[in-house]
């Protein structure tokens, strides 16, 4: 039986490992590019109906999927106004 050197196995490891991040990056990159064309349109019905449901608030962020609302404000008293002493 044939023993193989480290030599030949560092090179087989050095070879194995430099295919698979050459794979890693080569499917990162065709995720990216595929995310950067893509087309993700809003349709003006959806921009429409978010204004209407969100017309006493605002719109935070309206996408293909979904609508977002702005956060109601919260209604705190002034500090420098005293409480009122009903009785």
């Amino acid at each position: 039986m044939k023993e193989s050197s480290p030599e030949s196995d560092l090179v087989l490891f050095q070879t194995i490992t430099s295919v698979v991040g050459k794979s890693i990056a080569f499917i990162c990159l065709t995720i990216v590019a595929g995310m950067l064309f893509s087309t993700c349109k809003v349709s003006a019905a959806a921009i429409e109906e978010c204004e209407s449901a969100c017309s006493k608030t605002g719109i935070l962020e309206v996408t293909s999927t979904s609508c977002e609302c702005m956060p109601p404000e919260p209604i705190s008293p002034s500090p420098f106004v005293l409480p009122s002493t009903r009785r």
